[in-house]
């Protein structure tokens, strides 16, 4: 109530006028008369000069000493307000500003189970997908086809570096064995969909970030990684990726019992821009039917030089 009385005074004193206050205050002027009788009987003081037949004459010094205050008051207020509201927006979406990628080795047991997969896909599944094509698909490695899944990554380590050492073929099969859960994303592009391929990518690479959201969400660690092994031909096809498909990676889920380091995130002006539009010159306007075509290749010039040579 006092909130709302305070706002009248504010009001009065911006507008120097009974009926312009009250209608920015949305209220009757009787009722901002009567605000203003119940403030000055809160604090024991008349607010405003005795009215003559112009109206409203002025506040009393107390008047403005009580108006100086009221207009702090609700600034602060209103300042708190903006605050309060910033981090209620924050917090709506602080699982989205908190998520980090985490590496295998910050990884343990126990992954999520076959309920939190489904969950994960289910949000992979509402991503933006022009078309409805789900154009991506994923490949689980359980655990019993792990050391098959390792056999397999040391092969192709061995392939793209005859060389390697002892040490670079144990890492590669760890790959296959570390993260709990392993699973392959695959994009699909629908070679005989009207959605270009391009749009296609996009759908697959936001239903990606939805997978590795909704698995942070659920409490789990997860990160992408693909690497050259994704490019092995002979990989792929033992791991039944097709030929017009894609490996784009490997996901790895696990629990946390590592958090990864800080690290420093790109501010949002660095990928912002507000366009403002060029001015077309009037030649570009306005099309001459008379006008050669564009010869971006030069060829006149090279048909004038052969005319030239013709005649040497």
């Amino acid at each position: 109530m006092v909130t709302s009385q305070l706002r009248c005074l504010v009001a009065l004193g911006q507008a120097r006028h009974l009926g312009r206050a009250a209608q920015a205050s949305q209220v009757s002027q009787l009722e901002l008369s009567e605000a203003i009788r119940a403030l000055e009987e809160e604090y024991g003081h008349a607010l405003l000069e005795p009215p003559r037949a112009g109206g409203f004459q002025g506040f009393t010094p107390q008047g403005e000493q009580v108006l100086a205050w009221a207009r702090s008051f609700l600034q602060h207020g209103e300042d708190l307000r903006r605050e309060l509201h910033a981090v209620q927006q924050e917090s709506a979406i602080a699982p989205l500003l908190e998520r980090r990628s985490v590496s295998p080795k910050r990884l343990r047991a126990p992954g999520p189970g076959a309920e939190h997969i489904d969950l994960i896909l289910q949000a992979a599944l509402r991503a933006p997908d022009h078309g409805g094509l789900h154009p991506w698909r994923v490949v689980e490695f359980r655990e019993a086809q792990r050391a098959a899944l390792a056999e397999r990554f040391e092969a192709e380590k061995r392939r793209r570096d005859p060389l390697a050492s002892p040490a670079d073929l144990r890492r590669a099969r760890e790959h296959a064995t570390r993260p709990p859960v392993l699973l392959a994303f695959i994009v699909v592009p629908r070679a005989r969909s009207k959605v270009p391929a391009r749009e296609q990518w996009l759908s697959a690479g936001a239903a990606l970030g939805n997978l590795l959201n909704a698995a942070h969400q659920l409490g789990f660690g997860a990160i992408m990684l693909s690497g050259e092994r994704c490019f092995d031909p002979v990989l792929s096809a033992e791991l039944g990726v097709k030929p017009e498909e894609f490996l784009a990676g490997f996901v790895s889920l696990g629990s946390v019992v590592e958090a990864p380091p800080p690290r420093n995130h790109a501010l949002p002006g660095q990928v912002w821009s507000a366009w403002v539009p060029s001015a077309i010159p009037r030649a570009a306007t306005q099309a001459d039917p008379f006008r050669q075509p564009a010869d971006p290749l030069n060829l006149n010039s090279n048909l004038n030089l052969d005319i030239a040579n013709d005649k040497t």
